[in-house]
């Protein structure tokens, strides 16, 4: 099979903007469709790959379903489950980098930092000298405790899994204590109700929580509101904050699935 040359681009934040030059001068054909508009007058009948940004709106899913059929090629990031049982009921291949663990790791630094950002962006108060609360331990994290323990801030770790708790006491962050009202700010990693009335009414009025689970996050922000406590659910930092970094991770991966025969691809599920 010979090398997949064309390539439609949907999105259009900076990360995908990005991308797009990358391919562009890797050699592919890249067609932009800006949102979620409908470029075809025909269907794609050749070997063409649909390039989906990362946690594509309904409207660019619904736009591309009408296409799909066994010579498709879908590419993204956080692809919904309706969407990969239509790929695999029509035999069409398709890629979820953020499930690739090379990209899952590196995309964890810019969120990271992306995370610390917007912390500083909204505080009153250094980072240096405060106290800080970490919710969670995986990837996004360890990195984040790390970054935070760097800029001197006094880190606290919080899990339910036995072994983060151990990962995280070997790295020298302290557990977490019940009593919330010491943190100046709290960054919450988990997917879960973790941030609940219950523990906002313990916390300090200045405190900011930062949220970077994905939907609908891990904190009660309507109850957040209600209390005066800033709290922000902040989803895409990778794109907002380092979109030409986060662009070169994904393409450095993909480019290997794009290149080679479609054999050789391993769709993660």
């Amino acid at each position: 099979m010979h090398q997949l040359s064309v390539i439609y681009l949907y999105g259009n934040d900076k990360r995908q903007k990005y991308l797009g030059n990358m391919l562009k001068e890797y050699g592919f054909t890249v067609i932009d469709v800006p949102g979620g508009s409908d470029i075809y007058d025909r269907h794609i009948l050749q070997e063409e790959i649909l390039m989906l940004p990362v946690a594509a709106h309904k409207e660019i899913l619904n736009g591309i379903i009408p296409f799909i059929h066994s010579r498709t090629y879908i590419i993204g990031g956080m692809l919904p489950t309706y969407l990969i049982d239509i790929c695999n009921s029509e035999k069409a291949r398709f890629l979820d980098y953020m499930k690739i663990p090379e990209i899952a790791i590196k995309n964890a630094v810019a969120t990271a930092e992306g995370a610390i950002c917007e912390a500083i962006k909204t505080s009153s108060i250094n980072m240096h000298g405060s106290r800080c609360l970490v919710i969670g331990y995986g990837r996004c994290g360890t990195v984040l405790a790390d970054k935070l323990n760097g800029l001197k801030a006094h880190v606290n770790v919080l899990s339910i899994e036995p072994p983060d708790i151990a990962k995280a006491a070997a790295n020298g962050y302290n557990k977490a204590s019940s009593n919330f009202g010491e943190y100046d700010f709290i960054f919450n990693t988990a997917p879960a109700l973790v941030i609940t009335p219950e523990l906002i009414d313990t916390m300090k009025s200045g405190c900011i929580i930062i949220d970077i689970a994905s939907k609908p996050g891990g904190t009660d922000f309507e109850y957040c509101q209600r209390k005066g406590i800033t709290a922000k659910h902040c989803l895409g930092l990778p794109a907002i904050y380092s979109p030409k970094t986060s662009a070169k991770i994904i393409f450095d991966e993909i480019i290997k699935y794009i290149a080679h025969p479609a054999q050789d691809w391993r769709p993660y599920e």
